[in-house]
Formats: structure tokens, C-alpha cells, sequence
């Protein structure tokens, strides 16, 4: 029977390349320092979707590639994508990842932080490796505009003023960047022109802003038991995504009961205030407006792709942009 979850069926297509990848992802993981291979193993196996690597198997397999380049290429951006969640973490406090205890929520804030940069220092290493100053180049830019986007989010720690196109920046910088490289690499290592990998990284770009616009509205619209991670954290954090800007547009009082949360340093979230807040978020229309922008994105993402003669891997891709713009976790 025939799986209709475009995730599902990429990663069924992928499959023999994702066993190269996890196998790669093994080996560069061995270190004589246990705790390295430990706290690796321990986030890139807690449940993630992979999507990154896949993207870039995928866009190899589009255009045919029959060599191994990629195997190696998309564990590097599956390490970046892991040293940053083991930060972020820290950043964020977050106590889970996907329903699991956080990596620094089991060994602590400074092991994350080390093993993250470990994985940063290891995919350099692969990168020289490869020996491609494009790549090298690629994944040194890709890896700055993470470290920016990062440090842009937490400058704008309870920015009430933030606009749409100050949250989208931030997308851009933190999230769609990697996803961007991820499609990139599968169309540069397939020989490929300059003009399609250029429109193979904005379909990868258009893709990671919708798939992150929907993390943001799911924030406000899912349980943490179907997250998977906690929900209603956002604002907490001092995180003003779409959803929020778009309602307390539309709302006076949600956005005086913002700013009174924004108001209190130790302790944001009192009382009935998250359920208050996301009530509001929802009654006027923040998460929706939030899921359009994300459909818009993958309406986006889907032009971007070159007509190939592998029209089956052309129209997963296609589902695959509608898909992160539509799932409900």
C-alpha cells in the first residue's frame, strides 16, 4: 500500500542512502573522548525527521547522481543542523527535544555547548576532506548566518516592535540558510548549473521559512504531548514570531498584556498568562495568517524547480514544500 506522507515517501526512496549517512555519521562520530560520541549519538537519534540530509539526497537523486559525494556532504549539514540545536538548547533552556530530555538537560549546559562545537570543528574537517572551496566556502557562510541569526533573535528578546519582515529575517538567517545549503549541495555535487543549484538553494530557502513559519504557528495551535517538545515557550523566551505580531496588531489588549510579560526579567509567564496569550493568538487569527504565509513560501519553493527528466523525485519535492506547510507536528 502506497505511504501518502510525502516525508515518508522521500525517506522510502532515500533509504539506502540515509543507511550511507547514518553510517557516515558513525564514523565521524568516533572519538577516544566517550562523552563526544555519546552526546552526539544522543540527539541525532532522539527523532529528528532528518529532513535536511534527505533534502539533499533527494535533490542528487532528481538529477540522477549516481556517485557517493553527497553521502559525506549531507552529514556535514546534518552536523551543523545538530551542533546548533545542542546550543540552542542552552540558550533557550529547554528541558526537551522532540519528547525526549534535552542533551543539557541529561550531561549539562557545558557538554552541549562542547560537543556542539565538536561537531562544528568535524565538519570542517570532512569539509577539507572533500577539498571543494565551494563547499567549503558554502557551509563557512551557511554556518556564520546561523551564529547571526542567533545572535539577531536574542537582540530582539521581547522586540514588540518587531515587524513581518524583521521576524522573516531572522527565519532566513537562523533556519532557511541550512535548509538552502542542504538543497544546494545535492544539485552542485550532480554537476548542475550555476543557474539551477542557484534555484535549487531558493527552493531549499523558500522551503525553511515555510516548514519554520509553521513551528511558530504550531507553537500556539498543538498540545506538548503531540509536539513532542513544549508549546506555548515562545513568548516565554522573548520570542515575538508571526502569529503574535500578526494578532497583537489586531488586539490592544493582548499586546498590553505582552508587554506586561515582557516586563517581568526573571520570571515572563504568571497565572493564567500563556493560555490568556494563546487563547488571544488564536481568537484573532495570528496562527492562520502564519499557515498562509507558510503555504505562500511553498507555493514559492515549488517555482523554483527546474523541469528534470525525473518527474517522480520533481513531484515529491513538489508535496514535500506542501507538506511542511501543512503538517500538524
Amino acid at each position: 500500500m502506497k505511504n501518502n506522507n510525502p516525508l515518508q515517501q522521500a525517506i522510502d526512496i532515500c533509504a539506502d542512502d540515509m543507511q550511507r549517512v547514518n553510517a557516515c555519521i558513525h564514523d565521524n562520530l568516533q572519538s577516544d573522548i566517550a562523552m563526544i560520541p555519546a552526546v552526539g549519538h544522543y540527539i541525532i537519534n532522539s527523532g529528528g525527521k532528518r529532513l535536511r540530509p534527505l533534502l539533499s539526497l533527494l535533490t542528487a537523486k532528481m538529477f540522477d547522481y549516481q556517485a557517493q559525494r553527497h553521502i559525506p556532504l549531507s552529514v556535514v549539514v546534518e552536523f551543523i543542523h545538530t551542533a546548533s540545536l545542542l546550543h540552542d538548547d542552552v540558550v533557550d533552556s529547554s528541558d526537551l527535544r522532540r519528547g525526549n530530555p534535552s542533551a543539557n538537560g541529561v550531561w549539562g549546559n557545558q557538554a552541549s555547548v562542547l560537543v556542539g562545537d565538536y561537531l562544528f570543528s568535524r565538519s570542517f574537517q570532512m569539509l577539507v576532506q572533500d577539498d571543494d572551496m565551494r563547499m567549503l566556502k558554502l557551509m563557512s557562510d551557511v554556518t556564520n548566518a546561523l551564529a547571526e541569526g542567533e545572535v539577531l533573535q536574542l537582540s530582539r528578546t521581547f522586540h514588540l516592535a518587531m515587524t513581518e519582515d524583521e521576524c522573516l529575517e531572522v527565519i532566513e538567517r537562523k533556519t532557511a540558510v541550512l535548509f538552502a545549503a542542504a538543497a544546494e549541495v545535492g544539485a552542485y555535487v550532480a554537476g548542475q548549473s550555476d543557474e539551477v543549484v542557484k534555484s535549487m538553494a531558493e527552493y531549499g530557502m523558500c522551503l525553511g521559512v515555510a516548514f519554520q513559519l509553521m513551528d511558530d504557528a504550531l507553537d500556539y495551535t498543538v498540545e506538548t504531548e503531540q509536539a513532542g517538545k513544549p508549546v506555548g515557550h515562545d513568548l516565554e523566551e522573548g520570542k515575538i514570531t508571526l502569529p503574535l505580531i500578526h494578532a497583537m496588531h489586531q488586539d490592544a489588549a493582548l499586546l498590553e498584556r505582552v508587554h506586561v510579560i515582557a516586563e517581568r526579567e526573571t520570571e515572563p509567564y504568571q497565572g493564567d498568562d500563556r493560555s490568556w496569550v494563546r487563547q488571544r493568538v488564536l481568537q484573532y487569527g495570528g496562527a492562520d495568517y502564519a499557515m498562509q504565509r507558510a503555504q505562500e513560501y511553498a507555493d514559492r519553493a515549488k517555482k523554483c524547480l527546474p523541469n528534470t527528466t525525473n518527474t517522480t523525485i520533481r513531484q515529491l519535492l513538489c508535496d514535500l514544500a506542501d507538506f511542511s506547510a501543512q503538517r500538524t507536528v
